[in-house]
């Protein structure tokens, strides 16, 4: 069976970034030839089925990818839950504080995403201003969740992010996602309430779960609505 690159990426619901990179990498158990890729199916099923990938040839779309309430951020927030007086001192301490809360984390899997927060922070902050922060892996589908998780953590002590406003992070929402389409509808849900300014005045009242649940279903009632018609 001959697939293009394109077709590949959709058949594993990867960008094709990722998978062109795969192959040069040879990761993926492909012969390329020019821009066509000849792999065996079972050889690609099983080598997904290997690393906790979708792989759908007829391209039809994966439940991460359907709109539903599972991709909705109070689902998320409910699965990730909401902490306060999170210590720490620096990013590094406050990941490993945040994390250490998560419950529905098994211990083992704690060290590997704080690990990987700390990565992606490396690259660039995640401080976006207005004391908040979005951390998340630089890779979401390298947890092998089979849930999106947002974990809204308040700080004991604000902390210096280097954000480009130079405002220190009192509130961070920790973004964990089972594939890169969920996180980039996790993610702008998020941006689009963030973008309140009632909202953020909101958060920087420490509202208890009950209230901040509420006013994100709120505020993300519109965003499911726009999903809808352009699905």
């Amino acid at each position: 069976m001959k697939l293009g690159i394109e077709q590949i990426a959709c058949a594993l619901d990867l960008p094709q970034g990722k998978v062109e990179r795969w192959i040069r990498q040879g990761r993926i158990p492909l012969v390329r030839n020019d821009s066509i890729c000849t792999f065996d199916r079972q050889t690609l099923e099983r080598w997904a089925r290997q690393n906790n990938l979708s792989f759908r040839p007829d391209g039809r779309p994966s439940a991460e990818g359907i709109v539903s309430d599972d991709t909705r951020l109070t689902t998320a927030l409910r699965n990730g839950g909401i902490y306060y007086d999170v210590e720490g001192d620096e990013a590094k301490t406050a990941f490993e504080a945040a994390v250490n809360r998560m419950a529905f984390l098994p211990d083992s899997q704690k060290p590997d995403l704080v690990e990987k927060l700390i990565e992606r922070e490396s690259l660039t902050s995640t401080g976006i201003g207005k004391g908040i922060a979005i951390p998340h892996p630089r890779e979401p589908e390298s947890l092998g969740l089979e849930i999106p998780a947002v974990a809204a953590c308040f700080m004991a002590t604000p902390i210096d992010f280097e954000a480009l406003d130079a405002r220190p992070v009192s509130i961070m929402f920790i973004l964990l996602s089972p594939s890169v389409r969920v996180h980039l509808q996790l993610l702008s849900r998020l941006s689009f309430c963030l973008r309140q300014e009632a909202f953020i005045s909101f958060l920087q009242q420490t509202p208890d779960t009950a209230a901040l649940i509420t006013r994100l279903g709120q505020l993300d009632a519109p965003c499911q609505t726009k999903d809808r018609r352009h699905g």
